[in-house]
């Protein structure tokens, strides 16, 4: 095999370790981002190796107090909802009818979303695999679905309370 034959191949393994090393690369990164996007990874499991939840640290980050949101100063039902998931750290919230019709959004798109949850809610789900959260809220005669995306889990006080400021929103609002 003359020099030309040895560097043509050499070319060729330099060639596939970059291609491998990009691919792998692009698996991670769309890894995280499904992460952070508040999906599970593919394959992770619960415990007892059950779908479930991945596990998340708890915030360090204490939630805001009950007087911070002004309603007052609110211009829209989507402002307080915005104010509401600063204050849960939500990444978005929703909120709709039991037959899934939009009734405000911090989220673009959100007449798909509460079609959807409004479904898993009358359903009996109240989470989905992507981390968000379901709430149910009767207001006037009619159950309101809350869909709450987290960025890290809501205990059942935050959860409680988060109900508490978004029947507020609906006094204030609906």
């Amino acid at each position: 095999m003359d020099s030309t034959g040895t560097i043509q191949i050499f070319l060729i393994i330099i060639t596939v370790t970059v291609i491998v090393g990009f691919a792998g690369i692009l698996y991670f990164l769309s890894r995280i981002s499904r992460t952070l996007a508040g999906q599970r990874p593919e394959g992770a499991t619960g415990a007892q190796g059950k779908p479930g939840r991945v596990a998340q640290p708890a915030s360090a980050k204490p939630a805001r107090s009950l007087s911070e949101i002004d309603s007052g100063s609110m211009r829209s039902l989507e402002e307080y909802l915005g104010a509401i998931g600063e204050k849960y750290s939500l990444t978005s919230f929703t909120l709709a009818t039991a037959d899934g019709l939009l009734i405000g959004s911090t989220r673009p798109g959100g007449e798909d979303e509460a079609a959807r949850y409004s479904y898993l809610y009358t359903q009996g789900r109240l989470q989905d695999e992507t981390g968000a959260e379901l709430l149910g809220i009767p207001y006037r005669g009619e159950t309101v679905v809350g869909i709450a995306r987290p960025s890290e889990h809501l205990s059942a006080e935050l959860m409680s309370a988060l109900e508490q400021d978004t029947r507020d929103a609906l006094r204030h609002w609906a």
